[in-house]
């Protein structure tokens, strides 16, 4: 299996780290204490490097330290923490698809360390096989990055087959893709490999695709919201100290709910089909109001899902309380370059205009990331 280990060491396989000498002097610090069997003073460090993330002004080194922190967190085996952390770096790193075929694949080497969540790290490693295989074939890369992209997304691919296997069935898989991607010396391009791992645009029942688990019971256009697991019994004296169940069989899935007693499909913000939610996030549902967004398919017959995040990262739709502007808060698509920070609507009214500010909380308010817009059916 590839470890979160070695693909740790791909993230700037083709690009200059952005880490700071103080930074880079802080991690060497945690890991040194790692090394030493101190987790205590590692904890502390730790905390020392989130602390320096949150007063820096270049995105990239807090992407790339807020990696960091989930590898360490992974290395201290506190993996609900960074399960969470390596979810919110794929949403930062959204617009680098090499790094987020790196995180999502170390997100899913987190979630296969507890039963509960195998299925979601199969997600997880899924996207991340995807990622890979577009950028082999992506125009303008050196003749060694289609080398490497190519090499590695047969890799990956191969271990995402075997984590399936053991898993027991969590995903359907074709038998005879299964057969032919197992065989040793296979010559399989790109695109061959790419029709093996299942993507939105899949079609059910395709040869060489991986329908899920509810394919023959979900529209296609719809996407799925991943909530509780399914367990087949409760261990006496119910689940223990830990508080999870160590004998999960699945994963409860909607494709569709209902608000007021209307009917609503749920769909993705980030183009994935499955929508992973911890129930340890803070969510809320919020109706849409205005066209701000309408050229994202966000009108006001719409709800949207919200995710509370204290920092957004850039592309994120935002709803945001402008100060003196919109108190009741609105739709708008977040980035930040430096020290400008820009609220852009994405609408066919040439009415709403962008807002640009200096920092968060200073003229504005951040209520939460969309994470899923409910459209009525």
């Amino acid at each position: 299996m590839i470890s979160i280990e070695d693909v740790h060491a791909w993230l700037n396989m083709f690009d200059k780290s952005h880490i700071s000498a103080l930074s880079e002097s802080l991690i060497g610090q945690v890991m040194q204490a790692l090394r030493d069997g101190h987790g205590d003073e590692a904890r502390g460090l730790l905390q020392q490097l989130n602390d320096l993330a949150c007063h820096l002004w270049d995105e990239k080194e807090v992407n790339e330290i807020i990696i960091e922190s989930g590898h360490i967190s992974y290395l201290l085996n506190d993996f609900a923490e960074a399960e969470s952390v390596f979810k919110d770096s794929v949403s930062r790193v959204w617009s680098d698809p090499h790094r987020r075929a790196v995180v999502e694949w170390m997100l899913g080497c987190v979630q296969w360390q507890t039963l509960s969540t195998r299925q979601q790290a199969l997600s997880a490693w899924q996207n991340s096989v995807s990622d890979m295989q577009r950028l082999a074939m992506e125009a303008g890369l050196s003749f060694e990055q289609h080398a490497w992209y190519q090499k590695t997304s047969v890799q990956l691919q191969n271990n995402l087959l075997e984590a399936m296997q053991q898993a027991g069935g969590y995903l359907d898989v074709d038998e005879e893709t299964s057969r032919k991607s197992n065989q040793k010396g296979t010559s399989e391009t790109p695109q061959a490999r790419d029709q093996s791992v299942r993507t939105p645009q899949s079609e059910t029942g395709k040869p060489g695709s991986f329908p899920h688990p509810l394919e023959s019971s979900v529209i296609q256009s719809f996407d799925i919201l991943q909530l509780f697991t399914i367990s087949e019994e409760i261990p006496a004296g119910d689940f223990g100290p830990s508080g999870i169940d160590p004998f999960p069989i699945g994963t409860v899935e909607i494709d569709r709910l209902i608000i007021n007693g209307n009917p609503y499909s749920i769909h993705s913000t980030r183009g994935r089909k499955i929508i992973n939610l911890s129930l340890d996030q803070k969510l809320n549902v919020i109706k849409v109001k205005g066209d701000s967004m309408d050229q994202e398919n966000i009108t006001e017959k719409d709800y949207v899902l919200l995710r509370k995040v204290d920092v957004p990262a850039n592309g994120d739709i935002v709803m945001a309380e402008i100060v003196g502007i919109d108190s009741h808060a609105t739709l708008k698509k977040y980035s930040r370059e430096k020290d400008r920070i820009t609220l852009k609507p994405h609408s066919s009214n040439p009415a709403h205009k962008p807002f640009v500010f200096k920092k968060i909380n200073e003229g504005f308010y951040i209520r939460g990331v969309v994470v899923a817009i409910l459209k009525p059916i």
